[in-house]
Order: structure tokens, then C-alpha cells, then sequence
């Protein structure tokens, strides 16, 4: 009987050790990227970036504040770009990106600040439709440049350039994210067009508004830059030459488009704001600076007119448009630029900062929230200083805890090498690749690179609190100075990092654009060019390099170094453990186990076999 427990007990352990040791390891996705070919890095492209603000556009207008920066490469450049192409293009410059790529860190203080702003009335949120179905570009060239009829009420609209499923999903949160922030709308506008009113729609959806609140503003939104002769028809004038095209229609759009913005609206209120929806190519056109689908510029009057003697007549090629901007006419502010994702950031901060003024339990709370007295998101060391005093029983001194703090501040992109003089509740950061296409054929080779990559900021208390508990941790842990370094200054293990790799979403109330996966319900997200038999030279995948989440890594550091268990801190944090064990050859950087394990696992088999097999005999 003993012999027989012993060979099932060895016997077990044998089973229990190959199943921990030898589980088939899944590889990280390897839709993206070759030898020839590599994904880029968030860092490589930010090596390449260019401000798109040019001084020597007349036209341009810089945004007041900075959460939003743009380039022109995208996530391929340009000669990657050329090289993959040359099979399908008879020259170089036919294959050239055509959106703009972004990098967008703010942090909720910031996001607060626009909103506080915006919200004091006055404000045009003048945005450029969302997400769209680029294979259908062609057929609305040909109904609308050649034909010159896409936008004509007798004529389908179904020619044009339409929502896709993710820009409608964009769009509607993008409504809820506005009426989160407790942003008023008054008045609801687009073009003619139909991506544009249907983004509209969307958001007024949440505001209770319909087609029947819905104010069409051809003139001064139209698509007019990209689609002229549409333009042309509806603007009752003919160029003088084809090559005039493209001139007329700027100079004329430019006028009309700044004269809408600085003018008031129907049902104007003190603090409400105009919201409408327009085409990338006219809002660079008038305010010289490069949209991506969804971006929307909160644009207000100044108090500055332009400097006229009388009033502006815009001479085209062969004809002219006079008085088409008054004297007296303001200028306009450009406030800021903000994505969907950041306007949703927007609203989640705003439900946050009125959680904590409402917070019954805030007066006794001994949490690192408790130190932001005046609910702007930001510590300051006076607030902080104050907070340990009161709250936190140490053996260290508050200025050193104070250093320990502003060390654990992610600062994202640009300010990645700014020095730490506060400490912001909630950051988020979104990196955004551009588009590239077949620029002769306009049926577009679109190659979406999306992605949240940095997300610490929740709506309420309670999420907030679960985000900033390993902070909280490392201040009450009360170590000393050595103990305290030795957790500041580890690396995670591999077999920790896969803990806790669940415990690190972005919460987005919507599916983004796919970057390793494709949304289901998005049947235009793909690496087949709508030409059957057409290849992308690119697949419409890339691995987006995430920002170091500071409070993440002391998690798995506080766990590593003993101070509690990995399910202590996952309940603090409000996340679940990942199930998933991480197993390789003894060459992967994500294997739980040693290569020493690996060595000692054959013999150890070994033993066991033949142990057995004397235990039979015997």
C-alpha cells in the first residue's frame, strides 16, 4: 500500500512538473513587421515628428493648449512607403501618406482646464466627421467630381464616402463624453454631406436633438476642397482654367469659413457652445492646421478684427464674390484640439473631480486623493507636505516621501523629459499612426495605426482610488530608505509581469479603430485591397509600444519584493490576476521559469522514471 501511494504520489509530481514546465508558449502577434520591414516604436516615431504649426501660413492658428502633437510620417515612412509600393505605383509620389499621425498625452488637469473653458460659452467645436469606409472614395469622385451630382437631393447619397461601424460608435460616445462633461450645446451644424450630418447625429442623439434640429451649412463646410466642382455648382461659378480649380475654391472657402466662425448662432446661450461637423480638407484650408477624422478645434472670437477698409471681395478666376467679409469682422481663437478618445477623457475627469466634491468620506480619508484639497487633479508639495503631516505615520521625512511620488509621475511623449513639480491625478495618452493611401487612384491603401497607451484616469472615487493603491501602499508601508530604493529601483519579473497583465486596460466605451485585432463588426478593416487581387504593401496591423505605467510597475514591485501578496494588491487595484502562465523555451524573456528549471526538469523526469520502474520490478 505505502509503495503504491508512493509511485502515484511521484508519479503526480511528474504529471504536476511537465504541465507547469512544458505548456505550449504563445507567441506576442506577429502580424507586423520583418527584417525588411520592422513596426516602429512609439519612440522611433517620435524621433521623427514635426510640429505641423507653420509661422509662415498666414492662415495658421496655434491652439492655446498643447495635448495634441502632429506629423507627417504615420507609422511607416515615407521611403518604407515608396519601397513597398513600387510594384504598384508607376512613380514615387503616387504612394503618399495622406493623414496625419498624432501623439496626444494630457493629463485630467489639463483636460479640466478646456473644459472649464469651454464651457464658459461662446466656443465652436468645429469637427471633422469620423471614421469612414475609405473603399468607396472612387465612386464618389466619379458622382461627384465628374458628374457633379453626390450631394444632389434626387441623387443617392449612397456614392459617397460613408460612416463606418467604428465611426459611428466614435461619434455617439463622442456625444456622451460632451454631455458627461456637462458641455451645452445650442446649436447643431454640418455640411451637406453625409458623414458629416450623420456624426452630427450621433451626437446630438444624446442631447435629444433629431434631423429636424439639424442645420446644414454648405458654404462655409462643405467638402469643397477635396470635392470642387460640387462646390462649384452650389457656389453658382466656373473656373477660368481646370488648373484654377483648386485655387478658386481656397481662396473662397478660406473667407467663408472664418466668417461663420466668429459669427453668432440661432438660440445662442451665455454658456453654451455651437458643435458642427465639417471635411479635413476645408478645415486646414481655414485654420492651416492637419485633422484626423473625429478631431474637433474649439474655436472662439476674439476681440481683435482684422485689419479692413472696406469690405472684402474674393476674385476667383473668372469671377467675383463681393462682400464677403464685413468690416468689423473678428478674428478667431483656436483653443484646442482634441480627439474623441481625449473628449471622452474629458468627461471621465469631469464625473471624477464632482465625485470628489460629493464624497461623504473625503474629510476622513487617509488615501493620496484626500491630498488634492482644492479637486483640480493636481498635489502640489504644500498640499502634499500637509497630507503627510496629518495622514501618514512614517519614519521618513515628507520631503523624501514627496520625491518618491513625483518619481512615479508618467509623463508621456513630449513631456516624458519634464521635470515633476506636481504630482496629476489621471493621465492618458493615445498614439494615433495616419493613413496612408494610393494617392492616384483615391480608393486608398488605408492603414490605421490606433491605440491607448497609457490610461490611469477613472470617473469615480472608487476607480481612482484602485488606480492610486499602490502609491497609497508604498506610503503607509513605513520602510526605510534601503528598502524603500530596493522597490523603487526593481525591474518586474516576467512571471509578475504576467500576473498582473490584465490589470493594465484602457477604458474606452467603445471599440477603437483595430490596431492587433479587427473589430467584427468592421468588415472594412482589412489587409485585402478592395481590388480583388490588389495587396496592401503594408498589413493593417502594428504593435504599439505602450508608456510606462509608473503605479503598475510598483504594484509588481511591492509584490516582488514581499510586502504583500499578488492577490492582496490585485484587490486593491479592482483588477483579477491573469490565469494565463506564462511558458517558453528557456530563450523567452516572458517565461516563468529559469533556464535552470529547464535543466533540472530532465533528470528530475529521469529519476522519477526509473524509480518507478524499480518500484514495479520490486
Amino acid at each position: 500500500m505505502i509503495g503504491c501511494l508512493l509511485k502515484c504520489s511521484i508519479l503526480l509530481m511528474s504529471i504536476t512538473i511537465a504541465i507547469a514546465v512544458e505548456c505550449p508558449f504563445e507567441a506576442e502577434d506577429a502580424n507586423y513587421g520583418s527584417i525588411i520591414h520592422p513596426a516602429y516604436t512609439v519612440e522611433e516615431l517620435e524621433a521623427e515628428m514635426t510640429e505641423i504649426f507653420k509661422p509662415e501660413l498666414s492662415t495658421s492658428c496655434l491652439p492655446t493648449m498643447r495635448v495634441y502633437r502632429s506629423y507627417g510620417s504615420g507609422a511607416v515612412t515615407a521611403a518604407d512607403l515608396t519601397e513597398a509600393a513600387k510594384p504598384f505605383c508607376s512613380a514615387p509620389d503616387e504612394c503618399s501618406g495622406s493623414k496625419p499621425g498624432t501623439l496626444q498625452a494630457a493629463s485630467c488637469t489639463e483636460l479640466l482646464q478646456i473644459r472649464d473653458e469651454i464651457t464658459s460659452g461662446g466656443y465652436t467645436a468645429l469637427c471633422r466627421h469620423d471614421l469612414t469606409n475609405w473603399n468607396v472614395e472612387q465612386p464618389e469622385n466619379e458622382g461627384c467630381d465628374k458628374n457633379q451630382v453626390c450631394t444632389d437631393p434626387g441623387y443617392t447619397v449612397f456614392l459617397q464616402r460613408r460612416l463606418s461601424p467604428a465611426g459611428l460608435r466614435r461619434s455617439s460616445a463622442q456625444g456622451e463624453s460632451l454631455l458627461n462633461a456637462g458641455v451645452k450645446i445650442d446649436s447643431l451644424q454640418s455640411s451637406s454631406w453625409e458623414r458629416s450630418k450623420k456624426s452630427a447625429l450621433q451626437v446630438g442623439h444624446w442631447y435629444g436633438m433629431t434631423a429636424d434640429d439639424l442645420k446644414e451649412q454648405p458654404f462655409p463646410l462643405d467638402n469643397a476642397v477635396h470635392n470642387a466642382m460640387d462646390y462649384e455648382k452650389k457656389a453658382g461659378y466656373t473656373p477660368a482654367t481646370p488648373e484654377d480649380r483648386y485655387t478658386d475654391v481656397k481662396a473662397l472657402m478660406r473667407v467663408r469659413t472664418r466668417k461663420w466662425l466668429q459669427e453668432d448662432w440661432e438660440g445662442k446661450t451665455d454658456e453654451g457652445i455651437r458643435y458642427a461637423y465639417s471635411h479635413g480638407g476645408t478645415m486646414q484650408n481655414a485654420l492651416g492646421h492637419k485633422f484626423d477624422e473625429g478631431d474637433c478645434a474649439w474655436v472662439k472670437p476674439t476681440e481683435n478684427t482684422y485689419d479692413l477698409a472696406e469690405a472684402v471681395t474674393v476674385t476667383l478666376s473668372n469671377k467675383e464674390f463681393p462682400d464677403e467679409m464685413e468690416v468689423g469682422t473678428k478674428k478667431v481663437d483656436m483653443f484646442a484640439v482634441l480627439s474623441p478618445e481625449q473628449t471622452q477623457k474629458m468627461g471621465q475627469c469631469t464625473k471624477l473631480r464632482t465625485d470628489m466634491e460629493k464624497d461623504s468620506t473625503s474629510s476622513g480619508d487617509r488615501t493620496i486623493l484626500a491630498a488634492d484639497t482644492n479637486k483640480d487633479l493636481e498635489i502640489t508639495a504644500e498640499e502634499f507636505t500637509t497630507f503627510c503631516e496629518n495622514s501618514i505615520d512614517t519614519s521618513r521625512t515628507c520631503a523624501d516621501l514627496w520625491k518618491d511620488v513625483l518619481s512615479l509621475q508618467a509623463n508621456p511623449y513630449w513631456k516624458k523629459d519634464e521635470t515633476a513639480t506636481s504630482f496629476f491625478i489621471g493621465e492618458h495618452a493615445y498614439f494615433n499612426g495616419g493613413w496612408h493611401e494610393k494617392a492616384h487612384s483615391r480608393i486608398g491603401w488605408a492603414f490605421p495605426y490606433r491605440g491607448t497607451t497609457l490610461d490611469t484616469i477613472r470617473p469615480s472615487v472608487v476607480e481612482m482610488r484602485q488606480i492610486l493603491s499602490p502609491l497609497d501602499e508604498m506610503l503607509r508601508a513605513n520602510m526605510n530608505n534601503e528598502r524603500t530604493k530596493a522597490v523603487m529601483d526593481c525591474e518586474p519579473e516576467a512571471g509578475v509581469k504576467e500576473e498582473f497583465s490584465s490589470c493594465a486596460a484602457s477604458l474606452l466605451s467603445y471599440k477603437t479603430v483595430p490596431t492587433n485585432s479587427r473589430p467584427e463588426d468592421d468588415t472594412y478593416a482589412t489587409t485585402e485591397h478592395p481590388i480583388i487581387g490588389l495587396k496592401y504593401p503594408f498589413p493593417t496591423t502594428i504593435d504599439i509600444t505602450p508608456v510606462q505605467n509608473p503605479l503598475l510597475k510598483l504594484a509588481m514591485c511591492l509584490v516582488q519584493r514581499g510586502h504583500l501578496t499578488a492577490g492582496d494588491m490585485a484587490e486593491k487595484m479592482g483588477c483579477e490576476l491573469s490565469s494565463k502562465q506564462a511558458c517558453s523555451d528557456s530563450n523567452n524573456e516572458y517565461s516563468q521559469y529559469s533556464s535552470a528549471d529547464h535543466l533540472n526538469f530532465v533528470p528530475m523526469v529521469t529519476i522519477t522514471l526509473l524509480f518507478n520502474l524499480v518500484l514495479r520490478f520490486h
